[in-house]
């Protein structure tokens, strides 16, 4: 590899942390240097869930890695490796991986019935060209989207398993 691209990746990285921890200091925007993403799915029952939740994970190629009933429902997948993003390639990561944790607690009963407020939680990690271990970086724009649009899809059968 060229010293310039080397060079390009340490300013690009460099960059990064310098605005994460400006960012984590301030308070940042879009979660600043966050490595996760999080979301409210709202509430529904423990069974909903965890058939929503299982049934999401399987379309998608995430497997079960823990899974936790009443009185603290809860599914995590194991860690998934994916290819990196245009902008993930840009900062120097060559191996990018995620999972996701949905944890539920429990809300006044609605009819007599056992409801938890859920929340989604995509974390990640990442190895660059300067570090051969996982590591923790801010989650890019492009990555955000696709954390976002599965957390909509699977708040959006929550949804829909409540009518």
């Amino acid at each position: 590899m060229s010293s310039s691209k080397n060079i390009y990746r340490f300013v690009a990285l460099a960059a990064l942390s310098i605005s994460a921890i400006g960012c984590a200091a301030g308070g940042g925007g879009n979660g600043g240097g966050s490595s996760s993403v999080r979301m409210d799915m709202g509430i529904s029952t423990a069974g909903d869930f965890q058939e929503q939740t299982v049934d999401l994970f399987r379309r998608t190629s995430y497997q079960v890695f823990r899974e936790e009933g009443v009185p603290a429902p809860m599914i995590e997948s194991e860690w998934r490796n994916l290819t990196p993003t245009e902008d993930e390639l840009a900062l120097g990561v060559t191996e990018f991986q995620c999972r996701i944790i949905v944890r539920g607690r429990e809300r006044n009963p609605m009819g007599g019935q056992r409801v938890f407020q859920f929340s989604y939680l995509m974390e990640t990690q990442v190895k660059t060209v300067d570090s051969p271990d996982w590591t923790q970086l801010g989650v890019t724009p492009e990555r955000r989207t696709y954390a976002n649009e599965l957390g909509r899809e699977l708040k959006t059968l929550l949804e829909m398993a409540r009518r």
